[in-house]
């Protein structure tokens, strides 16, 4: 794509959720007449391709005022999105953030696992003329008022519930504990490391906070009125809750809602807010690129 706009107010840096999504645009990419490449191929080749921009954004305002961003994709491949891969996956990212700035992006946000893998870390990243956010803070407050919303709805009182956070030590789960920790009857918490969520046990009982703490998810989930989910979590784990619990699948990718949705009462997205007047992709391919409700 050509990369001489003049004024690039934002760019998104991210990836993609599933194989699926990916064989449905790299195809929408293709002339019709060279036929689709078959998921096999796509996986072959989709790893050594650089990080680029695919597409422009343009995002509407209340005023009519508008602001213009580019995608930039780091080609991270949705099944490798853990430890295993953390070196790889981090020079994808800075790739993905090189051309960002080669763009002139005033704002670099890191979307989805890229956010992840360099949480906090921003030493190596030269900020002098783009500024950069994971939006972890807004993705917090959307997971905690849609959880009071989703409450009010089915009637159920969080002074009185037991709340799960699965991710509890992260930006995002810390965040839901500080936000939460006075408004349930008592916190779940619920990460890989041990010893940082033992000092958040503690933290908590200084506070006079109730609370309990697990490394096992099965130990937290019979317990749990109401379960966000921050951190990528097994199905299976997920399957001894209470009859009318309250899940906010706020991981990325998506990993519970699509697999359990039919067994609850109540599951839905947490973490993502809609654009009340608009947006627009350039080109337009909204049709074969991830969408959620």
């Amino acid at each position: 794509m050509d990369s001489s706009t003049p004024c690039l107010d934002f760019a998104v840096v991210g990836h993609q959720d599933s194989w699926e999504n990916i064989a449905a645009f790299v195809n929408r990419l293709r002339n019709k007449s060279q036929g689709d490449l078959s998921l096999q191929k796509i996986k072959n080749i989709f790893p050594f391709i650089p990080a680029r921009d695919l597409f422009r954004v343009k995002v509407n305002s209340k005023t009519g005022a508008s602001i213009n961003g580019v995608y930039i994709d780091t080609f991270i491949e949705p099944d490798k999105l853990n430890t295993s891969y953390l070196r790889s996956n981090i020079k994808k990212v800075h790739d993905g953030i090189a051309c960002a700035k080669k763009m002139g992006a005033k704002v670099v946000a890191l979307g989805g696992f890229t956010s992840i893998v360099l949480e906090g870390n921003f030493d190596s990243i030269s900020t002098k003329n783009s500024k950069f956010t994971t939006g972890n803070t807004l993705t917090s407050a959307f997971i905690v008022k849609s959880i009071e919303k989703a409450a009010l709805q089915k009637n159920v009182d969080l002074k009185l519930s037991s709340l799960l956070i699965v991710g509890a030590t992260g930006d995002i789960g810390m965040a839901c504990v500080q936000y939460l920790k006075n408004r349930t009857h008592k916190l779940l918490l619920c990460a890989r490391n041990e010893k940082q969520l033992k000092k958040l046990s503690d933290q908590l009982d200084d506070e006079n906070i109730e609370n309990d703490y697990s490394i096992s998810l099965r130990d937290l989930i019979p317990k749990a009125d109401i379960i966000i989910c921050v951190a990528s979590s097994n199905i299976s784990e997920i399957s001894n809750c209470k009859e009318n619990v309250i899940i906010s699948d706020a991981g990325y990718p998506k990993n519970l809602d699509s697999k359990v949705e039919n067994n609850f009462d109540l599951i839905f997205h947490g973490g993502m807010g809609q654009v009340n007047f608009g947006f627009e992709f350039y080109p337009d391919y909204t049709d074969s690129f991830y969408q959620y409700p």
